[in-house]
């Protein structure tokens, strides 16, 4: 990106957003886990018309529901 010219298209265009989960080899249901946090993504930070790209996600909403996928995804695979 930074070696293209500035008045190309993609100049201007970042690599995009990556989460990545920790945990241990084997471990089920990561993809499933990802796909809820992108839509919260979507749905708390690139939906709000403050954030711009590059910034920090600082959304309390988006914390508070990827803390409680986080945490159902953990009673699912405990089985408690």
């Amino acid at each position: 990106k930074h070696l293209s010219l500035e008045s190309h298209p993609y100049h201007k265009f970042s690599t995009g957003t990556k989460f990545f989960v920790v945990c241990e080899p084997g471990t089920q249901h990561m993809e499933a886990l990802l796909k809820v946090v992108y839509e919260l993504y979507t749905d708390y930070v690139l939906k709000n018309p403050f954030y711009e790209m590059e910034m920090p996600i600082r959304f309390e909403l988006f914390d508070i529901n990827l803390t409680q996928a986080v945490q159902k995804d953990r009673v699912a695979l405990l089985g408690r």
